[in-house]
């Protein structure tokens, strides 16, 4: 045997977190093995495949999982001021108490610190050494007396204690019942199991199986009264490991939990071991007063998009460019919300699915992964510039995740419309409105091959240009105190994207503002002997209206507000 399956049962994360804990079980037991190897996990469809490979890629066979010999639990049992008493001497665990102590005197050394310019001192190591480990909101998560877990979590993780008699009887069923032999080998492991004390089933918390709930399961309703759903306790075990290798539980500042859980596409474990690392500190440092269920959705994304790619790129010597892309490695996030609806409990209150975008197809270099890096650090500003309590904030958002993790270019385009105008009210009011550049939005926007030829034109080009400096330039010279020389056209994008729904509506609105944009240029050159922009041409006009005859005036009219409201680099004399 040189591979192992895990059947998709529930089409939920519950799935992936057997898969994850079966990898990390297999890497347990074969820790002692006396050769290098590594383990891949691969979504193949129906099933995850495991399978071992040795340096050279090839599959190595399994050894016989009853000749193992007892190894500790890769599950963590959770401690806390209840569960104090492991259930064997040397049982590995996690202590909620000792981990919030942890974050708290981290962020006040933090707190105490931050005006000392630490960075790049030996006072910076120091504070990283207190910081929590990774996996810390995991034990917060599972250690949080609303969620109602930790007792059911941990009964399920203390059985493992009572394997030692029989292991390889039981190693050799965690592989079996993992793969969906439930038959022949489910009847013969519930001898060992009896033998050995063992809970056969358990029940199967909610934090594990977002998808089950009390009485709901059944094919057949045959009672009224609510129960609680039962499980095989090696399928429940290897979710429980699971969490430990894929889990990244966020709070919100509705005081919600969203966990995410990575959806594997082809996952090596030693780069999931570092990238969830990486990850974890990412979001640790993303903590912020701005954290809405929304914006986690979001920067979960963009986050882990970047860290993969910053992982990738300390390691160019041993990746191809095609394993740097994220996308190719981790399809998204498997994604359920846990709301407090009492001060008791948390309950369940969504589930969804983030897909990773597909933008470093366009990768085809190490500098591009840099500039994609940058890229996604500039949408992060826009992003946190959003504020969801302005009465536009949540459907921009919401716009803006449609398109993240759900490839909608309608979700871009509608937020870029809609931050253009929110972006001129802050700059207006002296606030701080991010902008994103032409050279990252353009990068952005050739990913879709169908906008190349838009977005080439010399004549779309010249337009945005216009709107440009007829819109975010003048007002963001306006909010600095400098001299605009022009007036600020407000509302110019709304009525662009307005007029585009016909198409000779848009082209006469293109027409009466290139007119308007001369004139102005020509008054102000005679009146105050100088012109900071250029004039629209005539081939300008022309190239415009092919485009719309070609592309259609929606299309356009979305591309050119987009690249319209972006700023330009920072240029010498560009009044910038």
């Amino acid at each position: 045997m040189n591979f192992l399956l895990v059947p998709k049962r529930s089409g939920t994360y519950a799935d992936a977190l057997v898969a994850f804990g079966l990898l990390r079980l297999v890497d347990r037991w074969l820790k002692d093995l006396p050769r290098r190897w590594d383990i891949v996990l691969a979504d193949a469809g129906p099933w995850y495949e495991i399978r071992v490979l040795d340096r050279r890629g090839r599959n190595l066979d399994l050894p016989d999982p009853r000749q193992a010999a007892y190894f500790r639990s890769p599950a963590y049992y959770v401690t806390n001021r209840r569960f104090t008493e492991l259930p064997e001497p040397g049982f590995p665990f996690k202590d909620v108490d000792d981990i919030w102590q942890r974050v708290r005197t981290y962020n006040e050394q933090r707190a105490a610190l931050s005006q000392k310019g630490v960075k790049g001192t030996d006072l910076e190591q120091q504070l990283r050494d207190l910081e929590p480990p990774p996996e810390w909101q995991v034990v917060a998560l599972i250690g949080t007396r609303q969620m109602q877990a930790l007792q059911t979590y941990n009964g399920i993780v203390a059985e493992w204690a009572k394997t030692r008699g029989h292991f390889g009887e039981h190693l050799a069923a965690f592989l079996a019942l993992a793969r969906g032999e439930d038959g022949q080998t489910w009847k013969a492991w519930k001898k060992w199991a009896k033998q050995d004390g063992i809970r056969a089933e358990v029940t199967a918390s909610q934090l594990l199986n977002p998808h089950q709930g009390k009485g709901q399961n059944q094919p057949k309703i045959a009672s009224i009264q609510p129960g609680n759903i039962k499980s095989p306790w090696p399928v429940e075990y290897l979710k429980a490991a699971g969490l430990w290798e894929a889990a990244f539980p966020r709070t919100t500042t509705d005081n919600d939990w969203k966990v995410y859980i990575l959806a594997p596409r082809q996952l090596r474990l030693r780069d999931l071991r570092e990238v969830y690392r990486k990850f974890a500190r990412v979001l640790w440092q993303e903590r912020r007063s701005d954290t809405t269920a929304l914006k986690t959705d979001i920067t979960s994304v963009l986050l882990f998009y970047k860290t993969w790619l910053e992982y990738a790129a300390e390691r160019k010597d041993e990746f191809d460019l095609k394993r740097a892309r994220p996308h190719t490695v981790v399809h998204g996030f498997y994604v359920t919300q846990y709301k407090l609806m009492s001060a008791q409990a948390y309950t369940m209150l969504n589930q969804s699915f983030l897909r990773l975008p597909t933008w470093a197809d366009a990768v085809t270099s190490w500098d591009d992964v840099k500039a994609w890096q940058a890229l996604i650090d500039e949408h992060l500003d826009v992003i946190h510039a959003v504020d969801e309590n302005h009465s536009d904030g949540y459907d921009m958002l919401k716009d803006y995740r449609d398109f993240v993790a759900g490839g909608r270019w309608e979700g871009f385009f509608a937020f870029t419309t809609a931050y253009a105008h929110y972006a001129m009210q802050r700059m207006a009011q002296n606030k701080y409105a991010p902008l994103f550049t032409t050279p990252h939005l353009r990068r952005l926007l050739m990913t879709e091959k169908r906008f190349t030829p838009i977005l080439e034109s010399e004549g779309f080009r010249n337009f945005a240009y216009a709107i440009r400096h007829s819109t975010v330039i003048p007002q963001s010279r306006k909010a600095r105190g400098l001299d605009t020389l022009y007036d600020i056209r407000y509302g110019l994008g709304e009525e662009l994207k307005r007029k585009a729904t016909v198409k000779e509506e848009f082209i006469a609105a293109l027409m009466n503002f290139a007119q308007s944009y001369n004139r102005e240029n020509a008054q102000v050159l005679e009146s105050k002997g100088q012109q900071m922009r250029r004039d629209l041409r005539t081939s300008d006009i022309e190239d415009m209206v092919r485009l719309v005859d070609q592309y259609g005036s929606e299309v356009v009219a979305h591309l050119l507000v987009a690249y319209g409201y972006a700023r330009e680099p920072r240029e010498e004399g560009n009044g910038e």
